[in-house]
């Protein structure tokens, strides 16, 4: 059963990452995760968000928005990040291999390669005709 739901929309822009971060910072300090947890779930949020902004918008978002909306349960923090981005969801993409030489990686992925490797299940909805994923951190 969902205790609380918290929700913030900013416009599309890197500037505003610091306040999406920030917020998800309260929020998941609010939820009850302790420093790892709020860390992973900040760096996370960070990584979606800029993700957004860089490749969904075309660094063009300022009349565009980004929603975070979060439920606290008594066990579970979620996070969904909404956008109006033409459809795609990132867990299509193939992940990166952590055993390639530095010098023979490929630019790219890594970001939603350590959001899976954070969080504990995302899921991706196409809602609308907006992109929805969201983030899921176990509590306790």
């Amino acid at each position: 059963m969902v205790k609380q739901v918290r929700k913030l929309r900013l416009p599309g822009e890197l500037s505003q990452v610091r306040a999406a971060c920030e917020f998800i910072v309260d929020v998941a300090s609010d939820a009850g995760l302790g420093d790892d947890g709020v860390f992973q779930c900040q760096l996370s949020v960070e990584e979606i968000f800029t993700n957004i902004v860089e490749h969904g918008y075309g660094h063009d978002g300022a009349e565009k928005s980004i929603e975070l909306v979060c439920e606290i349960s008594d066990d579970l923090l979620l996070i969904s990040l909404i956008d109006e981005a033409p459809p795609f969801n990132p867990l299509s993409l193939e992940d990166p291999d952590p055993n390639t030489p530095l010098w023979e990686r490929d630019t790219g992925g890594w970001g939603v390669y350590f959001v899976r490797k954070y969080m504990d299940d995302i899921r991706y909805k196409l809602e609308n005709e907006k992109n929805r994923l969201i983030l899921e951190k176990k509590l306790g």
